[in-house]
């Protein structure tokens, strides 16, 4: 598995961290026998690597998984200077707003459009708050000082209150991953992003290098978020070296969760998306399935990433991906879930974690389970009703 996280600059010590336990909690779940390896990478590849054997009483796979790794350029994005990340963030949204996208978010999902305007409504409260501070400065300082000189420390109170509330508790509210987001965004739109060109490059690499091998009986990509649309750069110049790529005796197959690739193939300057996702749904030996789900406000549900247009979940439709329903009612407990409702991203990284209910759309069991992913995407209730209660693959 190549797995192609999102804008997050979680270290690769915490990714595998965080998947031993939830690997745990998966095996919990079904009954299955996890081992996790310790970390196989030694730090020169472009991607963190580890080994999973997985066991039922009748059944056993080992997993080679590996995370695609850019989270360096997503750290030098986020230890840039307030002004500067104030600066570029809004840039990267109005450049959005100007090309049409924020328009097209409302028609393809009302939520995401409300996602897009979040930094805006963050930025006018702590505004609002600067506003007030200094005005009640400029209230005080007029009662000691001339009324020429007012504005000074009032203009000082303001501006220094706005960007303590930016630096916090606007990174804890996520603002500075956002602005980052959308400044990336906008430069990856317009072929600016040269180093993370790069990055793209040696990643179809490393899937050329896989698929060659031969060792795996299937290759599963799996992009998640904005790693979702990177991934398809990935594909397209792997596709430019070796046009038979998913032809081979190794299955090759695409999960898309949490997706975003309307994001930017909504702009009007979205061409090279839209091309891309075009040409990986026409690969009749590649199988594409994108799953969504309606509690996550950050993907777009029921529309479909190459079509650009409303569509339902297990319908017929004139090219790939497959549309799937991950109901994360089904997925947590309903206890959870309420406690969960107001924590966007959280739900956001969903896709990624452990179930605590046996449900149709189940990440490890992709990963980690005896069924091939075209089997359990096939199907509307995935790995539900295939595995005895004792861990056992039903035949």
């Amino acid at each position: 598995m190549l797995f192609f996280p999102g804008h997050d600059p979680t270290d690769m010590d915490y990714h595998h961290g965080r998947f031993a336990n939830q690997a745990e909690r998966f095996g919990r779940l079904w009954s299955v026998e996890v081992a996790v390896t310790p970390r196989l990478d030694d730090g020169a590849q472009p991607y963190a690597r580890w080994d999973v054997e997985a066991r039922g009483p009748n059944w056993s796979t080992r997993t080679d998984y590996r995370i695609l790794r850019w989270e360096d350029i997503i750290g030098a994005l986020d230890s840039r200077p307030d002004p500067i990340r104030l600066w570029r963030g809004f840039g990267g949204l109005w450049d959005f707003l100007r090309g049409g996208a924020a328009r097209g978010y409302f028609r393809a999902s009302p939520r995401y459009g409300a996602f897009f305007f979040f930094p805006y409504l963050i930025a006018a409260l702590f505004l609002g708050a600067g506003l007030l501070v200094g005005g009640l400065v400029a209230w005080g300082a007029s009662q000691l000082l001339p009324a020429s000189i007012v504005w000074i420390p009032a203009l000082a109170a303001g501006v220094a209150t706005f960007f303590g509330l930016f630096h916090r508790p606007g990174r804890d509210w996520r603002l500075h991953q956002a602005l980052d987001d959308w400044d990336l965004a906008r430069d990856y739109l317009h072929d600016r992003t040269p180093e993370l060109d790069a990055r793209l490059d040696r990643f179809a690499d490393v899937l050329l290098e896989v698929v060659h091998a031969g060792a795996h009986d299937e290759i599963i990509l799996v992009g998640h978020s904005l790693g979702a649309t990177l991934m398809l750069g990935v594909i397209e110049r792997a596709l430019d070296r070796d046009p038979a790529l998913a032809d081979g005796p190794t299955r090759v197959n695409l999960l898309t969760c949490g997706a975003t690739i309307p994001k930017l193939a909504l702009h009007g300057k979205g061409g090279k998306v839209r091309r891309q996702a075009a040409r990986i749904a026409a690969s009749p030996r590649l199988t594409w399935v994108e799953y969504q789900a309606r509690h996550d406000a950050i993907n777009f549900y029921k529309f479909h990433p190459v079509t650009l247009r409303r569509a339902g979940f297990d319908q017929p439709e004139p090219s790939q991906p497959l549309l799937r329903n991950a109901n994360i009612k089904e997925m947590l407990t309903h206890a959870k879930l309420r406690r969960l409702r107001w924590h966007a991203m959280r739900l956001h990284y969903q896709f990624l974690l452990a179930n605590e209910q046996k449900a149709p759309y189940d990440y490890f069991m992709f990963a980690l389970g005896p069924l091939s992913f075209p089997d359990l995407s096939s199907r509307p209730q995935g790995p539900v009703g295939r595995f005895a209660a004792d861990g056992s693959l039903i035949a």
